[in-house]
């Protein structure tokens, strides 16, 4: 039989390295990004928890940071309204 038919010969066992090489890459590259997103996990949660306590600790300038946002979004989305009418 030859490699069409399913007979490696002499290069299946470098064909099986090669597979297990891969698998090897995979798995690190697996465990690679698990341990970033669990990083980057934990830092979200890090910096929810911050705000939060900056939330309760200055509750009055939080409101006004956020009506401060919401005002200048607000601004922003009509411009962009209006530029769409005039086309």
């Amino acid at each position: 039989m030859n490699a069409k038919n399913g007979d490696l010969g002499a290069g299946g066992a470098d064909a099986e390295q090669v597979k297990e090489h891969l698998r090897a890459a995979k798995d690190a590259a697996a465990s690679a990004a698990r341990a970033r997103a669990q990083q980057a996990r934990d830092w979200a949660s890090t910096q929810i928890d911050d705000l939060q306590q900056r939330v309760e600790a200055q509750p009055y300038m939080a409101s006004a940071w956020a009506l401060g946002a919401g005002f200048l979004a607000g601004i922003l989305l009509m411009s962009l309204v209006r530029n769409g009418r005039r086309r």
